[in-house]
């Protein structure tokens, strides 16, 4: 019997003074039976109610409206089988095709009317549910990191390496918003283990990290920082609306003080898919090139990952030879070689030079300079630091502009071809 129906039964029976539950009406004969009220998984009920609830209006932020519309309810059909309700059109049917129900209000959960509130308290789950581009993870595989976690204190220069591997593939959870981290960069916060060390996300208090979005060198950057280490998030993608951050500036996501990090439960051994750091500077240092930086498997590509100072010859390798060919390949050659061939520099800069008929550019007076400068063979460059500081810097521009182009378009195209395969 429905409450409803219930109700007018006991309004109308004279006898209702002498019901038992769960006995019949003595009067009627109408069978009344009382629903103990067993609240002690409601909290568990109304966690799959909501998730529910996600599937149905495929938006997290309709369904947060239509649990303050209605009461959640359980419905408890014939066969001992239990529905939740709002109702739903398919416990709908069944109640117009004759079936009987007995209903119970839940005792919802205490809310404020803070929306924000509502939101952090979100649960991650429910959050890549209510998305389509939350298909790309598979929640199973990951595990949170809590605040006693070894990792945090794991310190460079010997951990470098692994902590990118470990930290590639990572899921930074902030109320509403969740980004799945593609590539991240792991330095020092002590000069004397990292040149490059970077100290501008330390945690406070107790708190063994601290994620934030910090504003350097004119760039916001989403970085997650410990006493031993940080990370700098370079490619990432927003899971709430499939947004593509190519590069470190991030200016989507504000991180909250509760946010929280979940990383692979098995990272595995990708040999390939480690890197050096995108630095410009500081090149007779062994650490510009240490393998720091780490790509997910499937984006591990020049084409589909932040161009750097490396891979930024291979979108013009089949170009003709101009000043920023010239540049690219100085820094392939030494990248890759760990040295730099004068020879090879001087060839290419008279090849660029014979295409533009002897007039020469900013990039190629810089490189004429370094040329000068060098010995035959550079391989920790101390004496044309400057000029290979130079060149990066000049280079800078037209990272940027492949950055949110061509990589942008690659990245995003691979992005849909994985939900095609997650469906």
């Amino acid at each position: 019997m429905t409450r409803k129906g219930l109700s007018k039964h006991l309004i109308k029976c004279a006898e209702v003074s002498k019901v038992q539950f769960p006995l019949c009406c003595p009067y009627c004969d109408h069978e009344c039976q009382r629903l103990e009220e067993d609240t002690s998984k409601d909290g568990e009920r109304l966690d799959e109610f909501e998730k529910q609830l996600i599937r149905v209006t495929k938006h997290l932020a309709t369904s947060l409206l239509v649990k303050r519309l209605f009461d959640p309810a359980e419905l408890r059909l014939p066969d001992g089988s239990t529905e939740m309700a709002l109702i739903m059109h398919s416990v709908s049917k069944r109640l117009r095709d004759g079936s009987k129900a007995q209903v119970r209000i839940l005792k919802p959960h205490e809310h404020t009317v803070d929306q924000a509130v509502a939101a952090a308290s979100t649960k991650l789950d429910v959050v890549l549910e209510s998305h389509s581009y939350g298909r790309l993870i598979n929640l199973e595989d990951y595990r949170s990191f809590d605040n006693k976690d070894p990792v945090w204190h794991l310190p460079l220069p010997d951990n470098g390496e692994r902590l990118a591997t470990m930290l590639e593939g990572l899921l930074l959870h902030s109320g509403e918003d969740v980004l799945l981290a593609l590539k991240v960069e792991v330095y020092g916060t002590a000069d004397y283990e990292d040149p490059h060390a970077q100290d501008i996300a330390r945690p406070e208090g107790t708190s063994s990290f601290r994620v934030v979005n910090v504003c350097h060198d004119n760039t916001h950057k989403i970085m997650i920082g410990t006493i031993k280490w940080c990370a700098l998030v370079t490619l990432a993608v927003m899971l709430t609306d499939g947004t593509v951050i190519v590069d470190p500036d991030n200016k989507i996501l504000q991180p909250r003080s509760t946010s929280c990090i979940w990383i692979k439960k098995d990272p595995g051994s990708f040999v390939y898919n480690t890197m050096p750091r995108q630095l410009r500077s500081k090149f007779f240092e062994s650490a510009t090139f240490a393998r720091f930086a780490a790509v997910h498997q499937l984006f591990n590509h020049h084409t589909s990952m932040p161009v750097t100072l490396k891979t930024l010859y291979g979108f013009k390798s089949n170009k003709a030879w101009s000043g920023v060919k010239v540049a690219a390949f100085v820094f392939h050659q030494l990248f890759s070689q760990k040295k730099i061939v004068k020879a090879d520099v001087i060839k290419h800069v008279n090849d660029a030079l014979e295409l533009r008929k002897g007039r020469s550019c900013e990039l190629l007076n810089i490189i004429q300079e370094m040329a000068c400068e060098m010995r035959e063979e550079e391989a920790f460059p101390k004496p044309v630091n400057k000029c290979l500081t130079d060149l990066a810097g000049k280079l800078s521009s037209e990272i940027t502009n492949l950055n949110h182009t061509d990589v942008l378009h690659a990245v995003e195209k691979k992005i849909k071809s994985m939900l095609l395969v997650s469906e």
